[in-house]
């Protein structure tokens, strides 16, 4: 009969890959075709939830959420004919399967075996939150900016800023704490040959959507998103040893927590100058370089020079996940999952996500929706 599940899930939703298939779906087959203690090979294993589902075998309360009935000695029924209302009819026993797991994909295999090896919960917690407090107090001053500072503020705030690498500003006013910074496309006016901040001109904040057509602050001219080329700037790029072409975005607003309330605020001088010390800053740890090869779903980002791996994140996020990677790794021999964690927030960091206006000024906070958490929007 036809097997139906869906993907709202948390095992599902631990890790992304493409064509996963729920592990509720795989149990179904291997409860009807296979008795406890049988082997099961999937050698196109993907992330592996043939192997969760064998284990998932045992497990009453996972097997009768499915929909069948579970007995006190481990018998498993369904209906007869595939009917809700037939008489229930035994099929199988509960029992752990035990599954081979192989593909050809080093990140399939990789994700497959921490799905699948026990792992202690309570030192994984333990030494996850550790080494997310160093990595904080380390990179912390990154993320902070003041809230409704005055004048004064802003120029203590300055100071602390030009003698510091790695300013603390506690002592100039209330500090919050950035959630997100919102980016903006720069283009170019066809009419007066300046620049064009697209959230600045565009974005209604009453209707709380885009404009189609918008006036050039700097002519008057009448504008639309089409009708303008993309400007673009030069910097030099570390990791490539070499000046690097790329389409001009630009911070136009911080999202910050101060205590349990969530603000919003245009860049001021202080997130500025953060911004650029963030900007300054090299990672001291290994990142990734790789160059994007031509291909089907990649003439975009090389259209607008995410031509290399690193350029999907911006400077502070390389920072930061660079020195969460060298932390796991003079962990992951004694806790393998540390590395499925690690590689399962990488879709969450880059910079590229796209922003809802209307979910964003309604109050909604603007980020992407759940059906499409994962994916790079570009």
């Amino acid at each position: 009969s036809d097997v139906s599940e869906g993907k709202n899930d948390p095992i599902y939703n631990a890790h992304s890959y493409h064509t996963k298939v729920p592990h509720r779906a795989v149990m179904r087959y291997i409860l009807h075709y296979t008795n406890p203690g049988d082997i099961v090979l999937d050698s196109f294993c993907g992330t592996g939830m043939t192997g969760v589902a064998a284990q998932m075998c045992a497990d009453a309360s996972v097997v009768a959420s499915l929909g069948y009935r579970v007995d006190e000695v481990g018998q498993v029924y369904q209906r007869a004919n595939g009917e809700s209302s037939g008489d229930w009819q035994p099929f199988s026993r509960i029992g752990a399967r035990y599954a081979v797991l192989n593909d050809l994909a080093p990140a399939a295999t990789f994700i497959a075996r921490n799905f699948n090896v026990p792992v202690d919960g309570f030192e994984f917690e333990s030494v996850a939150s550790q080494l997310l407090r160093q990595v904080e107090s380390r990179h912390a001053w990154m993320y902070q900016t003041l809230h409704a500072p005055t004048p004064k503020q802003i120029a203590a705030a300055l100071e602390i800023c030009r003698n510091s690498d790695h300013p603390d500003l506690s002592s100039a006013g209330t500090v919050g704490k950035v959630n997100f910074v919102i980016w903006s496309d720069v283009f170019l006016c066809p009419e007066c040959a300046q620049e064009v901040n697209f959230w600045n001109a565009a974005v209604d904040r009453e209707k709380g959507s885009v404009r189609v057509e918008f006036s050039c602050p700097s002519c008057g001219a009448l504008l639309s998103k089409r009708s303008m080329e993309r400007a673009w700037t030069s910097s030099f790029d570390a990791k490539l040893g070499s000046n690097h072409r790329q389409t001009k975005q630009v911070p136009v607003a911080i999202n910050y927590s101060v205590g349990s309330k969530r603000h919003e605020k245009a860049l001021d001088a202080i997130d500025s100058e953060l911004f650029s010390k963030s900007l300054a800053a090299l990672p001291i740890e290994w990142y990734p370089g790789d160059p994007i090869m031509e291909g089907d779903k990649t003439g975009e980002p090389l259209r607008i020079g995410v031509t290399h791996a690193h350029h999907f994140y911006t400077n502070r996020t390389l920072l930061v996940l660079a020195d969460i990677r060298n932390q796991i790794f003079k962990r992951i021999h004694a806790l393998p999952a540390l590395g499925l964690w690690f590689t399962s927030t990488l879709a969450w960091t880059n910079r590229l996500n796209r922003l809802l206006a209307s979910n964003y000024f309604g109050g909604g906070g603007g980020v992407i929706g759940q059906t499409l958490q994962g994916t790079l929007y570009i």
